[in-house]
Formats: C-alpha cells, sequence, structure tokens
C-alpha cells in the first residue's frame, strides 16, 4: 500500500508510483506536516481523485481531517504522525510506503525503530523482525544516494 499525506505535493509524488507498481493511494491526514496553519489546506479525497486517479475513496484513514488540531513544533507533529504511522500498519498487511513532510517523516520513522536525522527527499527502508517482531531499519537510513544532490537534503535542516 502507498500512504501519502492528502497534501497535494504528496500526493504527486505519490501518483507516478501508484501507476507504475498499481497500488491505491490511501491518503492519511494523520501522518502530515506541522499543522501550524489551520485548518490545514488540502483538498478532500474526492476533490484530490480528480488530479491523480488511484486514489482509494474506500479508504478510512486513522487520522481524520476533523481530528487534527493547530501544532506549534515539530515535536508535536512527530508524535502525531507517529501515532498515525503505527495505526496505519496495523491496519494494513504488506508493504507500506509513506509519503510525508519533515517532522512527519521523523515520527513515521521513529515509529519504526529509525533514530536520527530523515532528510529531505531521502528514503528508509524497515523491516520486521523475525526474532523480536519490532520494527528496525533496514539498509541505509535517510538514505538521498539517488539524488544528484545529496548533500542539500542532508543539510535542509540547518
Amino acid at each position: 500500500s502507498q500512504v501519502p499525506t492528502p497534501f497535494l505535493r504528496c500526493v504527486q509524488t505519490a501518483q507516478p508510483i501508484a501507476e507504475a507498481l498499481g497500488i491505491p493511494i490511501k491518503l492519511e491526514p494523520g501522518i502530515c506536516e506541522v499543522l501550524t496553519i489551520f485548518p490545514p489546506n488540502f483538498l478532500e479525497p474526492d476533490e484530490l481523485a480528480k488530479l491523480c486517479p488511484n486514489i482509494d475513496l474506500t479508504y478510512e484513514p486513522s487520522v481524520s481531517r476533523r481530528d487534527l488540531r493547530q501544532e506549534y513544533g515539530d515535536g508535536q507533529a512527530a508524535r502525531r504522525a507517529g501515532a498515525a504511522a503505527s495505526q496505519v500498519q496495523q491496519r494494513l498487511r504488506g508493504n507500506i510506503l509513506f509519503v510525508g513532510h519533515g517532522a512527519s517523516c521523523l515520527g513515521i520513522a521513529e515509529a519504526f525503530g529509525g533514530d536520527g536525522y530523515v532528510g529531505y527527499t531521502s528514503l528508509s527502508e524497515f523491516r520486521r523482525s523475525s526474532k523480536t517482531g519490532r520494527w528496525q531499519p533496514f539498509g541505509r537510513f535517510g538514505d538521498v544516494s539517488h539524488l544528484s544532490d545529496p548533500e542539500t537534503s542532508l543539510n535542509s535542516a540547518f
């Protein structure tokens, strides 16, 4: 499954992946960016589906738009996103690709056992340990090797 935030730029990132892999897009407001501007400025699923046809309009998100509250920092967003991502992984089976924003990606990574900075446009893979049943990073955490300028991503928060 592919689970982006409902912000247009994340859905636009998810759409070509959904087309290439033949998988639906399941919108999850709980993993969106820091909500300093409230209410959040994202379109409703039916409006996004007009732009991106792979959106699964039957998917019920773990955190609905009406459950979101204004936030004042990255820590709040990371905690919310981590909790939402944990709920998503309990509900969905198989591989999950999350497409999110800075602080929310940090929260998602922490929910799956990652520890450390997650740069913009970075990739992290997590697998469940067959011995402990816990999620843990697999391969390079926060990998930016696919970028033409990886240093920009690694230095994006500084």
